[in-house]
């Protein structure tokens, strides 16, 4: 027998899915419903928090509203944390931090004092001077470097390399560092 159309049936391997007003839902191991992707509505999240408020336990907490023990757990992790039980954004990119003007000032100084310093060498140094925390350094994670490079290049100009790469020769060829023309100089000219 065929269900019928909006009519619920496992199918092997997945959960039930369900319909919701935000489209195909699906259910979880407790029996709760969730939307892959989507936050957990307000109202279950300020649950969870109450109840943890007094005294019930994460896993308890999660069988009683069938919502999985990560997700209890990674709201609790945020409202401990932060404050706040509102979700994540979902998708996009985080807006780039640039240097403030100290900061900007700071890196000029490093490299006017030392021409040939690398840019991780002057995020450890701001970080090594106080200038900076970790969480206010350029872009504050690994991607810093890239931070203070921009920062190098809209005050410096090109970097030494670039400009002796766009050089050109007598002919009006381009003369690269990498060509042979570049390594040999002006020994491969006799």
């Amino acid at each position: 027998m065929r269900p019928t159309p909006g009519q619920n049936y496992p199918r092997t391997g997945f959960p039930l899915e369900v319909s919701t007003p935000l489209g195909q839902g699906r259910v979880n191991q407790l029996g709760g419903v969730f939307i892959n992707g989507r936050p957990l509505p307000n109202h279950i999240r300020h649950k969870i928090v109450e109840m943890a408020h007094h005294g019930i336990r994460p896993c308890v907490i999660s069988r009683q509203l069938r919502v999985s023990h990560g997700c209890v757990s990674k709201i609790l992790c945020r409202y401990q944390e932060t404050g706040s039980i509102r979700p994540g954004a979902i998708g996009g990119s985080k807006p780039r931090q640039v240097a403030t003007p100290d900061v900007e000032k700071r890196i000029e100084e490093y490299k006017r004092d030392n021409p040939g310093m690398f840019s991780w060498e002057i995020r450890d140094k701001l970080l090594k001077d106080g200038v900076c925390d970790r969480s206010t350094v350029p872009s504050g994670e690994a991607s810093s470097v890239s931070s203070i490079s921009r920062v190098l290049r809209a005050r410096f100009g090109k970097k030494e390399d670039e400009e002796e790469c766009d050089k050109k020769d007598e002919d009006g060829e381009k003369k690269t560092k990498h060509s042979i023309d570049g390594i040999l100089g002006d020994k491969g000219r006799t």
